[in-house]
């Protein structure tokens, strides 16, 4: 019984300085890491002055372990840069996110609804790191973008108190002097072969 005491302490020692063995590189696998932000860009058209509307890009991991940041949107008044991250990786793969634009009611203004799917490529590098390649394609199309941008366009809403212009009416046909001299020179023509026929009756009597 003592025996086998003795070999039960020495099992759980053995396994006490394993545990503590393991801590050092358990360390040094979390610090084995890159760390990626995801620049996009908000634009306003349509309009010279600056605006008070505010625009919020919003980002969602497509699959259960990809790596979140503690904030997943952004906002930005006006035109301007909305960062989507940190985020930082520890295991080489792919992960993917969509980025949109959340769609307001700002008076005025269309929104842009396009939606981007983004991929984060991480890969072994020297020194035992981890480099990241991030790239990104918009919804109906196949090729990569250059930037993940949001164009909203604003247009000024009518003036209400602005009173509308009236109809103008036609302007009425004119006779030009030209129309009026064949007219009457018609009537003449028609005088000169009435009194040929009263001649032509008074003869023939």
């Amino acid at each position: 019984m003592r025996l086998k005491m003795k070999r039960l302490r020495g099992f759980v020692c053995v396994s006490l300085i394993l545990a503590l063995l393991a801590l050092p590189g358990m360390a040094f696998a979390e610090e084995r890491g890159c760390t990626v932000t995801i620049p996009t860009y908000v634009e306003v058209t349509g309009t010279s002055s600056l605006t008070d509307a505010e625009f919020e890009v919003v980002l969602v991991g497509l699959d259960t372990e990809e790596p979140m940041p503690e904030k997943s949107s952004g906002t930005v008044k006006g035109s301007g840069q909305v960062d989507l991250g940190p985020m930082t990786y520890t295991v080489p793969g792919d992960y993917h996110y969509r980025i949109s634009q959340k769609v307001g009611n700002a008076e005025g203004y269309t929104y842009d609804t396009a939606v981007y799917t983004v991929t984060v490529r991480v890969v072994n590098g020297k020194d035992d790191g981890l480099n990241a390649e991030v790239w990104a394609v918009k919804d109906g199309g196949s090729d990569k973008v250059e930037e993940i941008l949001f164009s909203n366009a604003y247009k000024a809403p009518e003036d209400p108190k602005k009173p509308e212009e009236p109809n103008k009416p036609e302007k009425e046909k004119q006779e030009t002097p030209g129309q009026t001299v064949k007219a009457q020179t018609v009537r003449t023509g028609d005088r000169a072969n009435l009194s040929n026929w009263m001649l032509v009756c008074i003869l023939s009597c």
